[in-house]
């Protein structure tokens, strides 16, 4: 969770509550980001836009969080990167986990004849499980663009436009940050150094979310970074910046699917989904004939590591 320190923080009841009522309305876009939580309970006034409040609320997730008091999987924290060391007990294991895995997984590529090539980026890394997983439906690519593009981003972005036009596709870069009015947006200083830096030009870039209509309609809370600075406090809807964790989950994985629909021949979609459809039925009654096979043989060759 964004913010969240060391120190204990009391738990305030009513705000727990509240957080409460958030995870169990948002459950389906589970683990939800601390910012998310926190704008969704100042637009129902239980806490306010000021960065020591939000110190405050954060410090009270991971207080609610140790004493078990909000489910562990209902909030995304920061977490230290983990590499298992682990290997398989005996060879029966591996053999009995290689043939359980066998022929799972396939997914078609739903994008097959469409004129355009089509990518999510977001802004924000935290939000990124929520915007890849709506995109997945489509199996439209899914980035994290919240800094400054790496060489290796560009590389494999232009490895990627290169593919496109080979396909002659052109490509549309939907893209998913924080609103900015009044200033150059992180999306304009990030298309100049695409353009700048890696001589990347071939593409269209659309903001998609947040914009100022979504700050309108949804009456979207200001930053809690720049309400809690000198020049935005108590500024009117679309006058000031806005985060993009102010937009409600189920508003933004809709709003994910309908500016990627927007881009797409559907009729298409449709038609490799049921192609897929098929395709598994196939697949499953394969799989079926082969484990029987492969079951018979392992009795015979590993009668001590049946599967």
């Amino acid at each position: 969770m964004e913010g969240a320190e060391w120190e204990d923080s009391a738990i305030d009841q009513r705000q727990l509550e509240m957080v409460r009522a958030v995870l169990e309305r948002f459950r389906a876009y589970w683990p939800l980001s601390g910012r998310q939580v926190y704008y969704e309970v100042v637009k129902q006034g239980g806490a306010g836009l000021w960065l020591d409040e939000f110190g405050s609320f954060a410090r009270m997730l991971r207080t609610a969080l140790i004493d078990e008091l909000l489910a562990p999987a209902s909030l995304a924290e920061d977490h230290e990167q983990v590499r298992e060391g682990g290997a398989w007990d005996d060879v029966e294991e591996f053999v009995h986990s290689e043939v359980e895995g066998f022929l799972w997984g396939y997914r078609r590529d739903l994008l097959q004849g469409q004129e355009r090539h089509v990518e999510a980026w977001v802004q924000k890394p935290g939000l990124m499980d929520l915007v890849g997983d709506a995109a997945m439906e489509y199996c439209v690519t899914t980035l994290s663009c919240g800094r400054v593009p790496t060489v290796k981003f560009m590389d494999e972005l232009r490895t990627r436009l290169t593919e496109a036009k080979e396909h002659s596709q052109s490509a549309v870069i939907l893209f998913f940050g924080d609103y900015s009015p009044g200033e150059v947006s992180f999306l304009s200083r990030l298309e100049d150094t695409l353009r700048s830096d890696g001589n990347l030009w071939e593409m269209e870039f659309r903001q998609e979310a947040v914009t100022a209509e979504d700050v309108k309609k949804y009456n979207l809370p200001e930053s809690v970074v720049t309400r809690s600075g000198k020049s935005h406090g108590g500024a009117s809807p679309g006058a000031a910046p806005v985060e993009l964790e102010a937009l409600a989950p189920d508003v933004l994985a809709e709003r994910v699917r309908s500016a990627i629909e927007a881009q797409l021949d559907m009729k298409l979609i449709h038609n490799q989904r049921a192609v897929q459809e098929r395709e598994s039925l196939r697949l499953a009654k394969l799989r079926t004939r082969i484990m029987q096979a492969v079951r018979t043989m392992l009795k015979e060759i590993m009668p001590g590591g049946e599967t």
